[in-house]
């Protein structure tokens, strides 16, 4: 039988749960947080389930003191849910492939902005394209974001000219780009 290293929800203690189901460390704790939900004791809080920080909820249902602890427990459980079954993100994402079509930043890009170019902006070629970040507006590493990635600040290249324009130095004037 396999155990688990848990915490009480009632009085925060740790125990090693035999059953899934299992969130009391005895039926004392249980019977405690029964009676406090019916509202036959007064609320004096509870412990976060990832950091086991005390703290009073607004609601009942709240099960973490912050926002960040709450996207850091969803995070390591959908981890360890992948972890044991690793098929099941594969069929999800061949399922989203196949319903929404082909997916890429200028994609997500042309559904945002559709009057953007639909050709290089330098050489005219429209077969394919990339997203070239303005000299002033340079990402330095950072994330491609929606903030960074707006029509004032990208131009539509070709690999060709935005291998120019970033590996050889070219000046964005060279390539006929303002």
């Amino acid at each position: 039988m396999n155990t688990v290293k848990r915490f009480c929800v009632f009085c925060g203690t740790d125990f090693l749960a035999t059953r899934a189901w299992h969130k009391f460390c005895s039926h004392n704790c249980k019977e405690k947080k029964r009676r406090k939900d019916n509202g036959l004791v007064r609320d004096v809080g509870r412990f976060c389930k990832q950091c086991r920080k005390h703290f009073i909820p607004e609601s009942s249902h709240k099960q973490h003191c912050s926002n960040e602890c709450s996207i850091k427990s969803a995070r390591q459980s959908r981890n360890k849910f992948l972890k044991k079954n690793p098929d099941v993100y594969l069929k999800y994402y061949k399922k989203s492939k196949l319903k929404n079509g082909k997916d890429g930043n200028l994609v997500r890009l042309y559904k945002r902005y559709p009057d953007l170019p639909k050709e290089c902006q330098s050489c005219g070629e429209n077969r394919v394209l990339d997203i070239a970040h303005k000299p002033n507006h340079k990402r330095n590493g950072a994330w491609r974001s929606a903030k960074n990635t707006t029509p004032e600040k990208i131009w539509i290249l070709c690999p060709t000219c935005h291998a120019l324009l970033d590996r050889k130095g070219y000046e964005p004037n060279k390539l006929n780009l303002k």
